[in-house]
Order: C-alpha cells, then sequence, then structure tokens
C-alpha cells in the first residue's frame, strides 16, 4: 500500500471521526434546559448570530476579494466561514477565564444553527461554482445533528453515565483532530507549500484575528460574554469544515485551505487567549485588593 492510498484511509476515518467526536463531546455535557438556555438571553444570541453567521462570511467575502488567493483556496476559506460551533472553542474559553455553561451553550445553538446555514449561505457566496445543499445537508447531520441529539439523550437521561463518557469523548475528538491534521499535511504537502506565497495565509491570520475582535466587542452588548462570542466566531468549525470541503471540492485546494487554517487558528489563539486570561485575572484580583 503506497502512501497516498495510506492517507486516504486514515483521512476517511479521522475527519468523520472528528466530526462525530468532537459534537458527542459537547452534547455530553448538556441537559435539554442548558441547549435551550441561549434562546433566554436576547443579546446572547443576536451578538453570536451576528459575529458567526453575518460577520464571519462577510470578512471572508472582503478578504477574498482584496488578497491575490487562489480559486480553490477561497473555496476552503469561504466553506470555513460558514462553518460556526467549534468544539475546541470551549478549551480556549476556559484558557480566556470565561463561563463555561454560557459558552457550552451558545456552542450548541451555533452547531444546530450551522446545519441550516450552510447548505443555504454557500451556493450564495461561491456563485459560478458548482455545491450541492443537498451533499452539505447529507454531511452535516449524520456528523452533526445525530451524535449532537443522542448525546444531549444521554446527558438528559443517564447523567451518571455522560459524565463517565465525557472525558474519554473529549479526548478521543482531541487526538483525532491531530490524527486529521498530521495526515492532511503529509497527503497534501506540496499544495500546502503552494499556498505560502499567494496571500492565502495572510487572509487566513488577518480572518481569524478580524473576527475575534468583532466578536468580542459585539459580545459586550452583554456583560461578561465578549471573550465567548469572540473566541466562538474566530474558532471555526474545522472538522465539518473539511467533511463538506471534502464532499464538494475533494480534488482541490480547499480542503487544504481548511486544514492549513485550522492550524494557524490555533496557532494565533491558543496564546492570546491564555494571555486575556491571565489580564482578566489580574485584573479581577486588583479590582478585589483595591474594591
Amino acid at each position: 500500500m503506497d502512501l497516498q492510498a495510506i492517507t486516504d484511509v486514515v483521512g476517511a476515518v479521522s475527519v468523520p471521526l472528528f466530526a462525530v467526536a468532537s459534537m458527542a463531546a459537547v452534547g455530553l455535557g448538556q441537559t435539554v434546559r442548558q441547549f435551550i438556555a441561549p434562546l433566554s438571553s436576547f443579546r446572547l444570541l443576536v451578538s453570536g448570530t451576528v459575529a458567526n453567521f453575518l460577520v464571519a462570511p462577510g470578512l471572508a467575502l472582503v478578504l477574498t476579494a482584496l488578497l491575490p488567493i487562489p480559486a480553490d483556496a477561497r473555496m476552503g476559506l469561504m466553506v470555513l466561514a460558514c462553518a460556526a460551533g467549534a468544539p475546541f472553542a470551549l478549551k480556549l474559553t476556559r484558557l480566556a477565564g470565561g463561563d463555561m455553561p454560557t459558552a457550552s451553550a451558545l456552542l450548541a445553538v451555533m452547531l444546530v444553527a450551522t446545519t441550516v446555514f450552510m447548505p443555504m449561505a454557500l451556493p450564495l457566496l461561491l456563485p459560478g461554482v458548482e455545491v450541492s445543499s443537498g451533499s452539505i445537508a447529507a454531511v452535516l447531520i449524520p456528523t452533526m445533528l445525530l451524535p449532537l441529539g443522542a448525546a444531549i439523550t444521554v446527558r438528559q437521561l443517564r447523567p451518571g453515565l455522560a459524565r463517565r463518557l465525557q472525558g474519554p469523548v473529549q479526548r478521543l475528538s482531541f487526538w483525532s483532530m491531530l490524527v486529521m491534521l498530521a495526515n492532511q499535511f503529509v497527503a497534501d504537502h506540496r499544495e500546502l507549500a503552494g499556498l505560502i506565497g499567494t496571500g492565502t495565509v495572510l487572509a487566513i491570520v488577518l480572518f481569524t484575528l478580524a473576527n475575534l475582535g468583532a466578536g468580542w466587542a459585539l459580545g459586550t452588548a452583554k456583560p461578561g460574554v465578549g471573550a465567548i462570542v469572540g473566541i466562538s466566531a474566530s474558532q471555526r468549525n474545522m472538522g465539518v469544515a473539511t467533511l463538506v470541503a471534502v464532499a464538494n471540492f475533494g480534488d482541490s485546494s480547499a480542503v487544504v485551505t481548511v486544514v492549513l487554517a485550522g492550524f494557524l487558528a490555533l496557532i494565533l489563539l491558543l496564546p492570546l487567549t491564555w494571555l486575556a486570561g491571565r489580564v482578566g485575572t489580574s485584573w479581577q484580583a486588583n479590582r478585589l485588593r483595591h474594591g
């Protein structure tokens, strides 16, 4: 078996496994009441929706129009811009010292909204490019909605079992993400190298940072959730974006762009959210000391 065949097999397993495990890990921590909690906060719901489904795609459109980006990379960035609800955002929120129940609830709502938004938005954002709404829905339902719904049901009916399962499922999600990234880099290293001098890297960096800043600003409409909305908007759902890109643009550099964007986002957001958490902790300590 040659290297290409091996990477194909590893990709066929690791990509959907990462998506399903990520959704299940979120659902195992959510009761039905927690899942619908964001619906009672109008400002949180509006700021999260605007940041994820208006600002993010809008930024992608602007950046791909202004920067010299290949057509395939443009498709990948658009897919990523429509994919909200990244489970890894919870780890970043913890680093930033954000409220975890609020972040988890918003994440769950963004996941469901993505399954509705992507099939409608991508054909509009990529005019002239053949995008199958049906194939997008066919990918999202079994890898997002069904695992999420099943896990929430387990959490609701068997909370003890859900608590025992959540840790192993979270680890499975993390390791499958690492395998997916490494495998994609091995399989597409030539295509990745070809993107380096095209403006694609700059577009990804600007896209990530601008989403973080815009989401944070929008989130301040509700006290205490600026970091949560900022992280939600900047950390896109790489697993779902990869699945959709493979299903619709499998022979192009769109998939490589999604993987590269996911990798660069981690490099950018891990230190930034850690720093935000340290600054926030220091500020609170000073406030208590002098209060």
